[in-house]
């Protein structure tokens, strides 16, 4: 068995198998150890992306991991008022994780990765040269550089969590191709529900909440009159930003384990595959010139690029876990006046708080929450934007 490594890849799921994928197209020799049996299970992943952040990681649409494109969002307030955001074409992806975390475990051993499922790593040290990994039964392996994408339990930082529920489910009364958000504090405090069809029959259901997500999400399926589900899933939601720092001397943390998520849906397959290819070219540089620091490369370049809008994301947050069901009936009034029921946007999904500010400009979003939360959220957005 081989024991040395240029990496280890301690996690195999979305971002450390999109590491290994960049690494190993690198010609670096890469070890990914998974503790699951199966690469891609349990699935915890909704699974929505937009087909512009997916181009830009160089993971092209294969029929065998899209399930189904959107065009549209529909929001529900809690009083039944609903807004449709029409984006003007199918931009927005539901990708079946199961299927695109396999491929990129595919591509990677294709290149030369090896990889390990059902093995966990029991502890992780390093020294000036090298980082080792202590496997089961008392073995070792050792390499140049590690990436840690356990996920949430491996995080040095302690993570703001909602628990996400979601069921496969036979629906009716909604159309295929318009994703689906709840907003009610009965059933998701702080967060929302969805529905988000994967063809014209069924939809991944679900919704996030602090406490008793499996009892709100019984309610919401009796609300939307759904009786025949099946593949639950229970994982945690990270909303609370990034951690501070990425990299501890030769150890990189990607993905959930450095909270490279979205504070206002949880989403992370854009940050953290941005993650993921800003970290495997920064450890290719160090390795090639020893002069190249990993926080320069990797660190300072992915806040750089998400930092105002993750900010931006957590203010926005901040406010909609204070608003009880009858602020958000206000919001959905005060929209439905300023525009319409249908709302025209050329929205960017993954990047949409920063959108849209800039779609609709910063004093129209202004005014429709200084109605709700006076001059505290107006001068919050307008020292973020200035920066």
């Amino acid at each position: 068995m081989r024991s040395e490594y240029d990496v280890i890849i301690a996690g195999g799921g979305f971002s450390g198998l999109f590491c290994a994928r960049e690494l190993s197209n690198r010609s670096l020799s890469v070890k990914i150890i998974e503790d699951h049996n199966k690469i891609g299970y349990p699935n915890k992943c909704s699974g929505v992306v937009s087909l512009n952040s997916l181009n830009e990681l160089g993971v092209f649409p294969k029929e065998k991991f899209v399930q189904n494109s959107f065009s549209k969002i529909m929001f529900f307030s809690p009083g039944n008022r609903h807004i449709m955001l029409n984006l003007g074409s199918k931009k927005i992806l539901v990708l079946d994780r199961f299927a695109l975390d396999n491929y990129l475990a595919e591509e990677a051993v294709k290149k030369g990765a090896e990889l390990s499922i059902g093995t966990k790593v029991r502890d992780i040290s390093q020294d000036k040269s090298s980082v080792m990994a202590m496997l089961p039964e008392g073995n070792t392996i050792h390499s140049k550089y590690l990436i840690d994408a356990r996920g949430v339990a491996s995080s040095p930082k302690k993570f703001t969590l909602y628990s996400g529920a979601q069921v496969h489910g036979l629906y009716k009364n909604f159309e295929s191709d318009v994703i689906n958000i709840f907003f009610d504090t009965r059933l998701a405090s702080g967060f929302f529900a969805w529905i988000i069809p994967i063809n014209e029959y069924v939809a991944k259901i679900g919704l996030a909440s602090k406490v008793n997500p499996l009892e709100h999400l019984r309610l919401f399926l009796d609300k939307i009159e759904v009786k025949n589900t099946s593949k639950l899933v229970i994982a945690p939601i990270l909303v609370g930003g990034a951690i501070k720092n990425f990299v501890d001397n030769r150890i990189l943390y990607v993905g959930d384990s450095a909270g490279q998520t979205k504070p206002t849906t949880g989403g992370g397959i854009y940050l953290g595959g941005s993650a993921s290819i800003l970290a495997s070219e920064a450890i290719s540089k160090k390795i090639e010139d020893h002069s190249i620091t990993l926080v320069e490369e990797y660190e300072k370049r992915w806040f750089s690029k998400f930092r105002r809008e993750i900010e931006l994301m957590k203010i926005f947050r901040g406010y909609y876990e204070r608003m009880k069901n009858k602020d958000m009936e206000k919001l959905f009034a005060l929209i439905e006046s300023s525009y319409s029921k249908e709302v025209n946007l050329n929205l960017d999904y993954d990047l949409h708080i920063s959108s849209l500010i800039r779609i609709l400009g910063l004093k129209s979003v202004s005014s429709i929450f200084f109605s709700l939360f006076g001059n505290a959220i107006k001068e919050s957005l307008g020292r973020l934007i200035r920066q």
